[in-house]
């Protein structure tokens, strides 16, 4: 996994993401009509920073440079029109990332992300996506081609398949067919990916809510989830992953804290202070970015002793898996 020390990042700008009311009606199924609170910020992308225009993407997308970089030629895909970060990925969107991600040198390796809401660590409410070149596979993808190789006793993960990584919350992620195989356009692949991925993530919330072990706050927080889903959202050119997220930051220790966006679950986490790089050197960046989801067992609960090795069994060959995979991100 990486750690990366990034102090200069505390100055980046936090625009503010519009509030959304839920229907307070207990089901994750039933409809509801948002109530969305205006919230008046400056949008550094109406109009873009000139400087920082690449090209467009589509008709409706605009590929600019992150000006707040975590690597060099970190690109952001950028709805030319207004939309929220809390909007889902329409095709468009999907297609503009793809083509973008393809155009790199090493389009194999390179790594798409989308923070969706605000407790996803997303920054700005104007609808953006990200992409970075990678000349290595990223940590997150190294994972999920020993995850889905062939084992004794078990067969590899089919293109198409849905599963999930031995992170300690939900998430779910699935391999993306070939156009030529599905004989289907890689719109449609990435589609149905994508519907895929939010069915999955529907029905392992509406699980989660039905936990005896949930206190109120908890059951609330998943229960408005219908109308208005935080999650990050990955993609390679070979996966596509959904994670839906209970909270922006990892839980705090003497009042340190990390804010945790998609890339946390990449296997990189940016620490902007001395004291959140030593959590997060002390802590490891599994437990970390998994205190952020909907966790599986009995939280709030002691775990017995044969539960609480495996768990942390299966973080450290979680750790040890993404560990060196890259040199930097």
């Amino acid at each position: 996994c990486e750690i990366c020390y990034a102090p200069a990042l505390s100055k980046k700008p936090h625009g503010v993401l519009p509030v959304v009311e839920s229907d307070p009606r207990p089901t994750l199924d039933r409809p509801s009509t948002p109530v969305v609170k205006t919230i008046e910020k400056t949008n550094p992308f109406l109009p873009h920073d000139p400087a920082l225009y690449i090209a467009d993407a589509s008709k409706e997308h605009k590929i600019l440079l992150n000006k707040f970089c975590v690597v060099p030629r970190h690109y952001l895909i950028i709805t030319k029109e207004f939309h929220r970060q809390t909007e889902p990925l329409t095709p468009e969107d999907m297609m503009a990332v793809w083509n973008t991600m393809k155009a790199l040198k090493n389009s194999h390796d390179a790594l798409a992300f989308f923070n969706c809401g605000s407790r996803s660590g997303a920054s700005q409410p104007h609808k953006h996506m990200q992409v970075i070149p990678r000349d290595t596979p990223s940590p997150i993808a190294t994972l999920v081609r020993e995850h889905t190789a062939r084992r004794p006793g078990r067969k590899a993960t089919q293109p198409g398949d849905l599963f999930s990584l031995p992170f300690n919350c939900i998430n779910h992620a699935i391999l993306l067919q070939s156009p030529e195989d599905a004989e289907k356009s890689q719109e449609d692949i990435l589609v149905e990916a994508y519907i895929s991925l939010m069915d999955a993530m529907i029905m392992s919330l509406r699980e989660y809510a039905e936990r005896d072990d949930l206190t109120n706050e908890d059951r609330d927080l998943v229960t408005s989830m219908r109308s208005s889903f935080d999650y990050n959202w990955l993609m390679t050119t070979e996966f596509m992953m959904l994670v839906p997220r209970k909270q922006e930051s990892s839980n705090s220790v003497e009042r340190v804290i990390l804010e945790i966006n998609s890339l946390g679950f990449a296997g990189m986490v940016l620490a902007k202070t001395p004291k959140e790089l030593k959590l997060a050197q002390d802590r490891g960046v599994i437990e970390l970015v998994s205190e952020t989801g909907f966790g599986f067992g009995r939280e709030g609960k002691s775990r017995s002793e044969e539960d609480e090795q495996k768990r942390k069994d299966e973080q450290a060959t979680v750790e040890k898996q993404m560990d060196g995979a890259l040199s930097s991100l």
